[in-house]
């Protein structure tokens, strides 16, 4: 299936039936189909992105496209993280532990680079390329069709599970098994994904959304969009909320980007902190009212992140209850090895994180076997985690710029992807709003409405 969905979209970009937008858009909404005889991730999504690499690759070294200057820095950084990790290892410590031969040491940030970075680098050159040709209202458009599409197949998800009960159209629907399982997938015990990878990745694209459908007076669609995204029974879709009202609305007079990225982040950790020193109240409210709907909804997954009676070891930092089998392990991994917050722990390289880290959750077989990376969520994390500060740095640098002339709604919505990248795993769209920022085609100063949100 993915195959299919890729050739078919592949084949409507070059026909010019749809954008470069259109393609990469469509794709990451069908993401719940994946070739599992070769890995989770090798979806549409990968299989577009690994065709534009090679023909971009192609056009590069057939002298058709040159490598722009400003670039190259960007091409090169991994290789550069690489050696520096390579040296605090070989001169100060070595953190890692590498099962077997060493040539996976070696060879896993070649992967990481060919796998992830370079298809986001094609991906990127292609959207500049065809930048004449596009536009951010085109994109905002795009998504709100898929979303609302999207809306009406997790409907029928619903009505599959919940009325028919049948497993096995709602895995054909794209409903995967793991959140069929009543007891632990919220209200209706289904976590709906229409077409996407997960729930999670599902209520980050829909709350991408509803500032637009609110900005367009489209109230309806809104409402709509924001029912089946509080039925993924994610905390991430209240964490963006909350984030979209700093943005649009508390912190709408400043005009500068990074400062009120940075501004809105800190207003969402004084949030965390708020609600960790009354977990023990709300727990206790949880548990009183744990019949009552809207109390299972805002608070049953939610509270339980903050539970260590059962855990035992306490999983905040500033406020946030970190995922234990995700991020709290290399949390702890850079606790005990402060000096890699410099260089992070390479591209790729945390498959060679210690299996001790991992006691107890259930990556700790594969993790003592050497098998699989380790793919955070929380993605300004993951850049520290993988390339370090000086990398987190680089990058959120590189992907805020922004010109004078871009008009106020899509200098917020770039502040409000990039502090929804905190908490989601949203690069394709922090990369696509990146780009578009740079600079404004003619026929975008020309379109004329009377916004809502600004």
């Amino acid at each position: 299936m993915p195959l299919v969905i890729a050739t078919v979209l592949l084949t409507a970009y070059y026909r010019k039936r749809i954008n470069i937008l259109e393609m990469l858009l469509y794709a990451f909404a069908t993401e719940a189909y994946t070739v599992m005889t070769i890995g989770p991730t090798f979806n549409a999504s990968f299989f577009i992105a690994l065709f534009i690499s090679i023909d971009q690759c192609y056009q590069v070294l057939s002298g058709r496209q040159p490598i722009r200057q400003e670039y190259l820095f960007v091409l090169v950084f991994p290789l550069i993280s690489q050696i520096l990790v390579m040296m605090v290892t070989q001169l100060y410590e070595d953190p890692f532990s590498i099962q077997g031969s060493t040539t996976s040491y070696y060879l896993r940030p070649l992967y990481f680079y060919l796998k992830n970075y370079i298809p986001l680098l094609a991906i990127g050159a292609r959207i500049l390329r065809e930048r004449d040709t596009i536009s951010f209202e085109q994109m905002l458009a795009t998504m709100k069709k898929i979303a609302l599409f999207a809306c009406a197949l997790g409907v029928v998800q619903l009505f599959v599970q919940l009325v028919l009960k049948n497993d096995i159209l709602s895995e054909l629907l794209g409903l995967q098994q793991r959140y069929m399982l009543e007891d632990i997938n919220g209200l209706l015990g289904v976590r709906v994904q229409a077409l996407f990878g997960e729930p999670k990745v599902f209520c980050a694209f829909l709350s991408l959304t509803i500032p637009v459908f609110l900005r367009d007076r489209e109230y309806k669609s809104a409402f709509l969009v924001f029912l089946m995204a509080a039925q993924t029974s994610s905390q991430t879709f209240w964490i963006n909320l909350f984030a979209a009202f700093i943005v649009f609305v508390l912190l709408k007079p400043i005009y500068r980007v990074r400062f009120k990225i940075l501004a809105s982040l800190s207003l969402i950790v004084g949030l965390f902190l708020l609600i960790a020193s009354a977990k023990d109240f709300l727990m206790k409210y949880y548990l009183e009212n744990r019949d009552q709907p809207v109390a299972r909804m805002l608070l049953e997954r939610s509270v339980s992140r903050y539970d260590t009676q059962y855990w035992q070891e306490d999983n905040q930092v500033l406020g946030i209850p970190l995922q234990r089998d995700m991020e709290l392990p290399i949390v702890d991994f850079l606790k005990d090895h402060p000096y890699l917050l410099l260089t992070g722990y390479g591209p790729g390289n945390s498959s060679f994180i210690p299996s001790q880290y991992f006691s107890g959750q259930l990556r700790y077989m594969n993790a003592m076997e050497g098998v699989g990376g380790h793919n955070l969520n929380m993605r300004w994390f993951y850049i520290l985690a993988e390339f370090g500060i000086f990398g987190l740095i680089f990058f959120f640098l590189l992907l805020t710029r922004v010109e004078r002339e871009i008009p106020l709604f899509q200098r917020n919505y770039l502040v409000y992807i990039s502090v929804c990248f905190f908490f989601s795993q949203i690069d394709l769209f922090l990369l696509i709003v990146a780009l578009l920022c740079l600079s404004v085609p003619e026929e975008d100063e020309e379109l004329v409405h009377e916004p809502l949100l600004t």
